[in-house]
């Protein structure tokens, strides 16, 4: 754990002045790490977020509802009051389970507030309509993440499930602000903070047409970063590609057994970051 960057890290991505920031999601390998380095990790991000007047929220990750329930804990402890969960990845779980879950953990802190990562690692991609029981049942459970494009999904969860504030990528932010107030979970949002605010800004004020805007100046990016690779790689992989290009000391490999994006790779998408800066402002 290199605790002086993950400060200075932490310290320059609240400087952005986003309105909340999170650890240990997939891109944080929270699915990966120790207890040890979950608690020193948690330990320091709660510590550096304190008196910053920014919310925070640490994700938790486990096939074992006890450890979920302890992870939290341990955050809890350390003041933290707004957890991201995943649905247990072993087995899909049914629906009834799926409730048992939600209420056995959220249930355990009732003050705290909670967003589900709705991700297809889980065996199951939670609709709209499926959010329902959990919405009547579970009254802190706040938020979704959702990860997927999928049209008929996003209008499932807005139409369906109003009451939770559902966070979108950049590229199915535009579209779901159609139906209504959502919110930016911004992939890039380290490399071209400007745009990402801008294309918040544009889906709140219902300026779809800006939003589209922004969107596809995104989606040529992505491809200008990412479209020379020809393997696939965790999450993470291209997160902390992210964070190397703005600062070129950020290490950039993964917990194993997976594998970062090669040197060449990642050589690659820096010659286009660095030729192409006027697509992040």
């Amino acid at each position: 754990m290199d605790e002086a960057k993950f400060r200075g890290h932490i310290a320059r991505l609240v400087a952005l002045d986003f309105d909340e920031y999170y650890v240990m999601g997939t891109a944080g390998e929270g699915y990966a790490v120790s207890g040890e380095q979950y608690r020193e990790i948690v330990g320091i991000f709660a510590d550096e977020m304190a008196g910053r007047e920014k919310r925070s929220q640490v994700g938790v990750i486990s096939t074992s509802t006890s450890q979920v329930i302890d992870r939290i804990a341990y955050a809890h402890g350390k003041g933290v009051r707004t957890f991201q969960i995943t649905l247990p990845s072993w087995g899909t779980v049914t629906r009834q389970e799926m409730l048992t879950y939600f209420k056995t953990v959220c249930g355990e802190f009732p003050e705290s507030s909670f967003l589900h990562y709705n991700v297809d690692r889980a065996g199951r991609v939670v609709t709209g309509a499926e959010y329902r029981p959990l919405i009547d049942e579970v009254p802190n459970l706040a938020a979704t993440k959702q990860s997927g494009s999928d049209m008929s999904r996003i209008r499932s969860l807005m139409v369906d499930a109003p009451e939770l504030q559902h966070f979108f990528l950049e590229v199915p932010y535009a579209y779901a602000a159609t139906y209504g107030e959502c919110s930016l979970l911004c992939s890039p949002a380290g490399v071209a903070p400007h745009l990402t605010r801008a294309l918040w800004e544009a889906g709140r004020s219902g300026d779809i047409a800006q939003a589209l805007r922004i969107q596809r100046r995104f989606l040529e990016a992505l491809e200008g970063l990412f479209g020379h690779m020809k393997s696939s790689h965790m999450d993470g992989a291209y997160d902390k590609l992210f964070d190397w290009l703005v600062d070129p000391s950020f290490p950039r490999v993964l917990l194993p057994p997976y594998e970062t994006i090669s040197d060449a790779d990642a050589a690659t998408s820096r010659r286009w970051y660095e030729a192409s800066r006027d697509w992040f402002r």
